[in-house]
């Protein structure tokens, strides 16, 4: 074979082959698979040196481990390492080094062999052997696997402290003869007799329980499997077993028998007790879904009110009324007020109600009532009222406390047929888990607890579990409504409490209240407001409601009053009057509407818009965004539907006042001008230039009230085709206009030989040229005496 067919078989051989010098370790030759697999060519490898390919093996190193070669000490040098490509990455190498003399000067031969994809291999199969080592090593089911001889071949750590020995001990050795040789009689237990081992001949997994031998000698119980363990394909190579040992579950089982009579007794109370409670869930969420819906119907029912109640008191209001319609009226209004409290009675069972919570002490709501509780139980009613010394203070709404206790004393009264002894007790009370185990609804705590107990006819167990229901009622028909008691227990519960009755036919009844203790002070003060209407001073009340009956009816409603309203359908509507710059001085707005904007999302935007403003929720049904657990969020302002024109004028002037909201006048004569006097006399014709459309319509349905005719232009250009229709006597106009500034036009204006007088309406700057011209300023945003003290009425 010639050289040059042998140099040929080198360089193509599937290992890489090195040829280097001894005596400067200079390469001479760099097989293809070397050059290919470190991606440097052979031009570039005559210049380097093994250590410049070998990063784990620097020049000083490599030369002490060729030393050897050299010496003459061996013969051949075998090694692993890791070999450097030009790009920077490695691969393992398997190195096979040797010496070569023949020839004129010694050479080194290395057959390097990369093992990358080996070492890879086996440092997966050492990670998986780590974790499958892991797993059966902090188990603590002991695991055996035994060989096809039924020789013991594994044992976990767990299977070591199970029977004493160690691994080594038992390795090579049938299992059966080492920890299961022996009944605990003494009688030898054969291994053909053996389930555990059965499970490889029968190529069937096995599992029961069986007596082991400890290596001390003692014999515990376990329960095991054995499966048969099978290779690729599918023959038995083995077992493999598991166990634990339980000889304390077989004392607990033992135990379990010996009592088990008294566990069956114990079951069966069990399952009667929690009857008991899934009967009282159930009907927990009986009242819960009963709740929901009367809390919808009275929604609903209070806005039906809220018309019918402004209607009646707007007609009442017209001087055309006639004295007869008027009583009717009255007796119209009455039976509003009677639906009112019907409606505020299913709010109070639904947990709707909007409440103010506050420290209270209860005695002194009981003694203050003492009165009004005599007169209400009459004379042959004995009453005793009992208040406990260093009473807590329990947080509720006095004014629907008050309520409930006139409730519960109108029940006792009707139960003992006028006739008989009440008590009324409040004391401290602290419910622990065992009272909420047989009372779920109820939560663990410190209470204050009221009392009302009579000596009346009592109530059956039938009705006892419907006497929250509303409309139901035990009373004959025409005698009550079957309201009391709902509303009692929905305020109770809105009110975080809870609520329990006791009762037996023929000796009376008690009813508890437990209403949660607070450590606050109670209040000293308390305002009561007097039914009288209070007239606003031409506010600005914006109304957003999306009933249109409703809407309107509050409309006229604010009118008599003495206010100036804008209406919006919804809260988005609402936001773009905001926006347009109107003078608002009261967001008047309904708390559950449709579309996007929440209601009170819409007051957040409007009063980071006008930081005076005040904002007044109405709703007939508060569960929603304002009232969190039943109670109004700190400082919002909420009147219930539906409302009588006395409440919703105290209301109104109340949250004005906590506002702060004045209302100064917003116009701006010229500077070193005369303020005008308001105008009387005559009608004018009044063109009016603003491109926001709310803002216009306002302004002209106030002009138009005014007595003056009024004409229109949302641009400048409209405004020109207006003048070309008609000259007007006065142009109130913005300064901001779509189509350019309105300064020209206004200089326009004031070079015409029927000069108009000019007001600028602007929220903006007005330049200099115009103030200087002696013309009128109206800063929005403006009120409406603000614009009559400008314009003046035509009467």
């Amino acid at each position: 074979m010639s050289v040059e067919r042998l140099g040929q078989i080198v360089d193509e051989a599937a290992s890489e082959v090195y040829v280097f010098r001894a005596e400067d370790f200079r390469f001479l030759l760099v097989n293809k698979g070397a050059r290919e697999n470190l991606g440097i060519s052979a031009e570039q490898l005559s210049d380097l040196r093994p250590w410049d390919v070998k990063p784990e093996y620097p020049e000083a190193e490599f030369r002490a481990l060729v030393q050897p070669l050299l010496d003459g000490e061996t013969d051949k040098l075998y090694f692993e390492t890791v070999h450097r490509r030009a790009d920077g990455s490695t691969y393992d190498v398997d190195v096979r080094l040797q010496l070569i003399t023949s020839g004129e000067k010694p050479l080194f031969y290395a057959a390097i062999h990369d093992i990358s994809h080996q070492r890879k291999i086996m440092r997966d199969l050492e990670a998986a052997s780590s974790r499958l080592d892991a797993i059966l090593n902090n188990t603590t089911m002991a695991v055996f696997m035994m060989d096809d001889r039924q020789h013991c071949s594994f044992m976990n750590k767990a299977a070591e402290e199970m029977t004493g020995y160690s691994f080594a001990e038992t390795l090579g050795h049938p299992l059966h003869d080492v920890i299961h040789h022996h009944h605990p009689d003494g009688r030898p237990f054969p291994i053909e007799e053996c389930a555990i081992d059965r499970a490889f001949p029968q190529h069937n997994q096995t599992r029961g329980e069986e007596v082991f031998i400890h290596k001390d000698g003692h014999f515990y119980n376990v329960a095991f499997t054995a499966s048969p363990m099978t290779d690729s394909q599918g023959n038995t190579i083995g077992t493999v077993i598991e166990a634990r040992n339980i000889d304390e579950d077989l004392k607990a089982r033992k135990a379990l028998n010996s009592f088990n009579t008294e566990l069956r007794r114990r079951v069966d109370k069990a399952i009667a007790e929690r009857e008991a409670l899934e009967e009282k869930l159930v009907q927990s969420q009986k009242m819960e879904a009963i709740g929901q819906l009367t809390g919808g119907i009275a929604h609903d029912f209070n806005n039906l009110l809220q018309v019918i109640s402004g209607n009646l008191q707007l007609m009442k209001a017209d001087p055309d009324t006639t004295e007869r319609a008027a009583g009717r009226i009255d007796h119209a209004i009455s039976g509003v007020k009677r639906g009112a409290n019907l409606a505020t009675q299913l709010l109070a069972f639904g947990r709707q109600q909007p409440l103010r919570p506050e420290p209270v002490n209860a005695g002194r709501i009981i003694r203050g009532m003492d009165d009004m509780l005599r007169r209400t139980l009459g004379e042959t009613v004995e009453i005793e009222t009992v208040v406990a010394a260093g009473l807590w203070n329990c947080i509720v709404d006095p004014h629907h406390l008050e309520n409930v206790l006139l409730n519960l004393v109108i029940n006792a009264r009707d139960a003992m047929e006028g006739e008989g002894r009440l008590t009324v007790e409040a004391g401290n009370a602290s419910l622990d888990d065992e009272y909420i185990l047989n009372n779920p609804d109820a939560e663990p705590g410190q209470y204050v607890v009221i009392a009302v107990t009579d000596d009346g006819c009592g109530i059956s167990e039938e009705n006892l579990a419907r006497v929250y229901e509303p409309f139901f009622t035990t009373k004959e028909s025409g005698k009550g409504t079957g309201l009391g008691l709902s509303m009692v227990f929905g305020f109770v519960k809105q009110s975080g409490g809870h609520i329990a009755i006791y009762s037996e036919l023929g000796q009376g009844t008690t009813v508890r209240i437990y209403l949660p203790r607070t450590q606050a002070t109670e209040a000293t003060e308390r305002r009561q407001s007097d039914p009288v209407v209070v007239t606003g001073d031409n506010e600005v009340v914006l109304v957003v409601e999306d009933d249109d009956e409703v809407r309107s009816t509050v409309m006229a409603l604010l009118a008599t009053l003495g206010y100036r309203a804008v209406e919006a359908k919804n809260a988005d509507a609402a936001l773009a009057i905001v926006n347009c710059g109107i003078a608002i001085d009261l967001l008047f707005t309904d708390v559950v509407m449709p579309g996007k904007l929440k209601s009170t999302e819409l007051a957040r935007m409007a009063q980071k818009r006008l930081p005076d403003l005040a904002v007044l929720f109405t709703s007939g049904y508060t569960q929603n965004a304002i009232v969190h657990a039943g109670r109004l969020d700190d400082g919002v302002e909420l009147i219930s539907k539906p409302y009588t024109v006395e409440r919703l004028s105290q209301k109104i002037r109340s949250v004005l006042e906590k506002s702060g909201t004045v209302a100064p006048s917003r116009a701006e004569p010229v500077p070193q001008q005369p303020a005008q006097a308001a105008r009387t006399g005559g009608a004018r014709r009044i063109l009016v230039v603003e491109d926001e459309m709310f803002i216009r319509m306002s302004l002209v349905e106030l002009l138009d009230g005014l007595g003056h005719q009024t004409l229109e232009a949302g641009s400048l250009r409209e405004a020109q085709q207006q003048l070309d229709k008609a000259a007007p006597d006065m142009v109130i106009t913005d300064m901001s206009l779509p189509d350019g500034k309105a300064s020209a036009f206004v200089l326009e204006l004031l070079g015409r030989a029927d000069r108009p007088e000019i007001v600028i309406a602007t929220g903006g700057v007005v330049p200099d040229e115009i103030v200087s011209r002696g013309i009128s300023v109206l800063r929005k945003p403006f009120s409406d005496r603000e614009v009559r003290d400008i314009v003046g009425s035509a009467d």
